[in-house]
């Protein structure tokens, strides 16, 4: 990725063999509390005035970042997460959430 000074670095993701989701706790601490981004695409159309969702069509949920809230350990990261957000070189997230 290269930024608008011309900057080059390297975007990169995270897929832990020890954690398989949100039903499972943190492989660290053992916390069940996340922080997780999901993006969320379908097929949407109109009915009369109204544009609606066509969940009778394809629809599809994406995970892009999820961090235990307790100790604050990276359990998914999509490498796609680094273009919308900043990280910080150890990994710790710089926005809010």
């Amino acid at each position: 990725m290269t930024d608008e000074d011309g900057k080059e670095s390297e975007i990169t993701g995270i897929d832990r063999d020890d954690w398989h989701g949100l039903s499972e706790s943190c492989p660290e601490c053992g916390s069940h509390e996340f922080d997780h981004f999901e993006v969320n695409g379908g097929h949407y159309g109109k009915h009369e005035e109204t544009v609606i969702k066509r969940t009778d069509y394809w629809s599809g949920t994406r995970p892009l970042f999820t961090r235990c809230k307790s100790c604050n350990e990276i359990l998914f990261k999509h490498p796609a997460f680094e273009l919308l957000f900043d990280l910080e070189d150890d990994n710790d997230a710089v926005i809010e959430m």
